[in-house]
């Protein structure tokens, strides 16, 4: 989707040179220390009325990134998912690393915070069940 976001676009304009097309391209002037991206699950219908969206989107566990001044690799930290049918209604949990095993620990231990209940799980686990329902997601950049 990011590479989607950055790509070059053609548009349609009119100039006194007499062009007719024209480009824009979106791109990060600098990278962050931690990346927040918010997927758009709700849209409003024809009637105005909010719908929440459950297309599928795989969470990729690492990014690399291009900026203006370089590329950076980032790795998935934490995830904010929504469960329920709707906008009105509907319950937030987060997925995220355990800080004190570290990103490049094989045991990719991580935990499901549900209000008061925590357990125990792992990024792939996360990854796998949040396909639907991820709503943010935290990727922190490796600094070299």
């Amino acid at each position: 989707m990011l590479q989607d976001y950055q790509k070059e676009e053609e548009l349609l304009c009119i100039c006194e040179c007499g062009a007719v097309t024209s480009s824009q391209r979106s791109s990060f002037e600098s990278l962050p220390k931690v990346l927040i991206l918010h997927l758009k699950r709700f849209r409003f219908t024809e009637d105005f009325q909010v719908q929440k969206i459950h297309h599928p989107v795989v969470l990729c566990r690492d990014l690399v990134i291009s900026s203006n001044q370089g590329a950076g690799c980032y790795s998935l930290v934490s995830v904010i998912s929504h469960h329920g049918s709707g906008a009105e209604s509907g319950h937030y949990i987060s997925d995220g690393l355990d800080q004190n095993v570290g990103e490049s620990d094989p045991s990719d231990r991580w935990f499901t915070y549900d209000d008061a209940r925590v357990t125990e799980t792992t990024g792939a686990s996360a990854c796998e069940q949040r396909i639907q329902s991820s709503y943010i997601l935290f990727y922190k950049r490796h600094l070299d």
